[in-house]
């Protein structure tokens, strides 16, 4: 997440091709209301001072994101990327290593390490988006739909598990995506991260060990939670596996 206290980015180099110079003035505009939702809320912040935050001109913002709804949740996806990282989840790099993982519990280790990285990438903006959501009609739709394309980019993601035969026998591939869409969350995040105070890695290491617990078969499972195992060696939160074994 870009720092929500960083002064914008200078505007993009004219040698950049007219592709790149788009993408970068779209990603300037969206810091730039990333800082402005995250430190005075949704109603507060205008098109205006967007605009002026990112050094462009207000018909700039509006052609680029039309409405304050549709750039509140672009935000929210392009901060959850890493600078430089493709704005479409799914398109990101590290999504291409949990589609080509050898194992299932390696795939399910690295959904769990990079997907929660998102949530903690844009925290500040997540109350915003919640509060606006549930008195704006047109940033609730737009929540919606970024959720619904959420949930269809795990879908995708479960199919590689059934493809490749690593769920636990007698799962259905319905409630095995149910049980990853409601677990890996950004309101389980905050839950678990604010609420209760708890450090990034144990999150993740609790994440880990309840869905694998749930998705994979037993024996996985115990190779996984028992430490040692290859798959979950380059992991953040291997540690604190042993609390949840």
């Amino acid at each position: 997440m870009a720092d929500v206290n960083r002064q914008s980015q200078p505007a993009p180099p004219g040698n950049l091709s007219r592709r790149d110079r788009a993408r970068a003035t779209r990603r300037r505009i969206a810091e730039a209301a990333l800082r402005r939702f995250s430190e005075q809320g949704y109603a507060s912040t205008t098109m205006d001072a967007i605009a002026q935050d990112a050094g462009v001109a207000v018909q700039t913002v509006y052609f680029t994101f039309h409405t304050k709804a549709e750039l509140l949740i672009a935000s929210l996806e392009i901060a959850g990327g890493e600078p430089g990282s493709p704005e479409a989840v799914m398109e990101r790099a590290w999504i291409g290593k949990v589609m080509a993982a050898a194992t299932g519990l390696r795939r399910l280790a690295l959904i769990v390490e990079h997907g929660s990285e998102i949530y903690a990438r844009v925290g500040p903006l997540l109350r915003a988006v919640s509060a606006a959501a549930s008195v704006d009609p047109d940033v609730d739709r737009a929540w919606q739909d970024l959720v619904a394309r959420r949930r269809a980019g795990m879908s995708r993601i479960i199919d590689v598990f059934v493809e490749r035969g690593e769920l636990r026998e007698g799962l259905d591939r319905a409630l095995a995506l149910d049980q990853l869409f409601g677990v890996n969350r950004s309101e389980t995040y905050l839950a678990f991260t604010v609420e209760c105070g708890w450090s990034m890695a144990r999150y993740k290491a609790w994440q880990f060990a309840t869905l694998a617990r749930q998705l994979l078969p037993i024996d996985v499972v115990g190779t996984g939670l028992a430490g040692g195992s290859p798959d979950l060696a380059d992991l953040s939160y291997g540690d604190e596996l042993v609390l949840f074994a």
